[in-house]
């Protein structure tokens, strides 16, 4: 993991000072009449000490629990599969730790999930197949993960695991998801597994603005592209944070509203991916299924791109290299994004017979 994923975990001083005091602003909103106290976010217990990813994060001002009902209003959903960096915890940890870090407003015990979905078999036709696939190798690697997950979070009495049987995709793991949700959870955050957060989101703002408006369905956060094509509708929270809708659907990181994901997104979706079905509904129809951005999508990101499964660039590139995957299995796009990031193609067709 590069030296900016391990920065994600590693809190000021400062900061945490901040996240101290907002700890005591919220029970003095709680007692003017607000709907909800959340706890702040967790930070660690002592800000100045490196923290190794493989640990998980304390809260650096403890208090009294949330009502089970506040607690559980958001969950928070960390999809993953298998990843040359398996069975090493890191790039989950990374993740993990982030939501604890920037996600403001966040209970303590909000609860959690993880997914780990099964290895994907090895089909007649590999070209484009870029993920793990079954072999011995993979399947120790992807047992050993699932060890080593299950007794770092043994004593994690809101975190639950979902693992798959076999490979059911992204989509298939949020219904998963769904149906083993609380039923006081409203609200999910999902994170995918190599798209670690970076700066901090105010939770309880993005919360409690839409619990006072309906039309805020998802709300999508600033990643390494530029958010294009607004369609109006805008929001400011009382707070002051500024939503626009733009028309960019996007299954990276996003809070959603969970009887959203039930009514209107799965049943559209046929893709692994649902943002491949989602495109068009959202041109189509920009004031219902276009996602609200938080900051208008401005600024710098929130989250950045580890690009853990090793499917673009030279990162690609270096798995040919290794002969981990053959070039056979690179697709006419693979290879244009390859040159587009700078990758010398006449060094990469070397491996063709390989």
């Amino acid at each position: 993991m590069n030296s900016r994923s391990q920065a994600v975990i590693r809190p000021s001083a400062t900061i945490v000072k901040r996240r101290c005091l907002r700890s005591i602003i919220a029970l003095v909103t709680f007692a003017l009449g607000l709907k909800e106290l959340t706890r702040p976010f967790d930070g660690t217990a002592s800000p100045v000490k490196p923290m190794d990813t493989s640990s998980s994060v304390e809260n650096p001002c403890p208090e009294s629990d949330p009502s089970p009902s506040t607690t559980r209003k958001t969950a928070v959903v960390i999809f993953t599969h298998l990843i040359s960096a398996h069975p090493s915890l890191d790039p989950l940890m990374a993740i993990y730790n982030g939501t604890k870090l920037y996600l403001n407003g966040l209970p303590e015990k909000a609860p959690y999930f993880i997914t780990v979905d099964g290895i994907k078999d090895v089909p007649k036709n590999t070209e484009g197949e870029l993920f793990l696939m079954e072999s011995q190798e993979n399947r120790n690697k992807y047992d050993e993960y699932i060890r080593r997950l299950q007794i770092h979070f043994k004593d994690h009495d809101n975190v639950k695991l979902l693992i798959a049987g076999k490979n059911i995709g992204l989509a298939n793991n949020i219904h998963r998801v769904i149906e083993n949700l609380p039923p006081e959870t409203k609200y999910m955050y999902l994170f995918q597994h190599d798209l670690p957060l970076v700066r901090e989101i105010n939770h309880t703002d993005i919360l409690v603005t839409a619990e006072a408006n309906d039309k805020m369905r998802l709300v999508g956060f600033k990643g390494e592209h530029p958010i294009k094509q607004p369609c109006g509708d805008d929001i400011t929270s009382e707070s002051g944070i500024f939503y626009r809708r733009f028309k960019q659907w996007t299954d990276r990181n996003h809070f959603v509203r969970v009887d959203h994901y039930i009514k209107d997104i799965l049943p559209k979706v046929t893709s692994v991916f649902p943002e491949d079905n989602m495109h068009k509904p959202t041109r189509l129809n920009c004031t219902y299924f276009a996602p609200y951005y938080y900051e208008a999508g401005k600024g710098d990101p929130y989250y950045e791109h580890t690009d853990a499964s090793e499917r673009y660039g030279f990162k690609l590139f270096e798995r040919v290299k290794r002969g981990e995957l053959p070039y056979s299995s690179l697709s006419k796009v693979n290879i244009m994004i390859m040159k587009q990031e700078g990758v010398n193609i006449t060094e990469l067709e070397k491996y063709k017979n390989h």
